[in-house]
């Protein structure tokens, strides 16, 4: 007799008799992520609008059950952050159509650095992985941390997209949404790395807010050497990395 990881029910056989999830389903490992990663090419999903309200709603939950084994229950973490990717590109660019027509300009810095997401996050999210993973290897392995910052990254996705119609009102004021909408997502990231790797420690607070410093200094400092390379100093009035760290935060 087995019992199904995903639903509970109690079974014979290979698969579950209720929901339909293998037996051999087991901790998450990076044998495991890349199936799901191949998986996610292969085949489609119905489940994309119960993540994101469980990520808005349970969103512990949500990285929990996922990691135990309750797989088939969820969107693929791979899918779900090459769908979200897409779209905020799509809709992004739709946004600087808009603003370019309605106030006259010409916004390619901005244009060109929304294009240039799906490659900044090709040396972001490597780095975002370690920075957890090194510290928290212990409690979760590296898949785990792969699927956390996969799931975390769609959601900040996700909010962007979902007040893209804020941009179109608010088009002359498109530099302060963006503003704001840096604060709600490092805010949700602070959030989120508390809920999976915080404890009642001060020290484990004051680490994760480090944490989350740091992913918005390497986001901005990834961003900013691929609009300006080299001349990203001379560009923000800086003279060292440490001042150009600190102008970040005075935006």
């Amino acid at each position: 007799m087995n019992s199904c990881k995903n639903c509970f029910n109690n079974f014979t056989g290979k698969f579950c008799n209720h929901c339909g999830q293998k037996v051999s389903v087991s901790e998450l490992n990076l044998h495991d992520l890349s199936h799901e990663a191949w998986h996610s090419f292969t085949h489609t999903d119905s489940g994309i609008l119960r993540l994101l309200k469980d990520l808005f709603l349970h969103p512990k939950a949500v990285y929990l059950n996922y990691f135990s084994g309750q797989r088939k229950k969820y969107f693929s973490p791979v899918t779900f952050f090459l769908l979200t990717v897409g779209i905020l590109l799509f809709v992004g660019i739709k946004v600087f159509d808009y603003q370019d027509a309605k106030l006259n300009t010409l916004n390619e810095f901005g244009r060109y650095s929304l294009l240039q997401t799906k490659f900044k996050f090709l040396i972001l999210f490597p780095i975002q992985v370690l920075s957890t993973w090194l510290i928290f290897h212990k409690r979760y392995n590296l898949a785990k941390n792969i699927v956390f910052w996969l799931y975390l990254n769609g959601l900040l996705f996700t909010l962007k997209i979902l007040l893209t119609p804020v941009y179109f009102i608010l088009v002359d004021y498109k530099d302060n949404i963006d503003n704001i909408i840096i604060i709600v997502q490092s805010l949700l990231i602070y959030f989120h790395l508390i809920l999976i790797f915080g404890n009642r420690k001060w020290s484990n607070f004051i680490l994760l807010f480090v944490l989350t410093n740091f992913n918005f200094i390497m986001d901005n400092l990834i961003d900013g050497y691929m609009l300006f390379g080299n001349e990203m100093y001379k560009v923000s009035s800086t003279k060292n990395l440490f001042e150009l760290i600190i102008s970040l935060y005075t935006l």
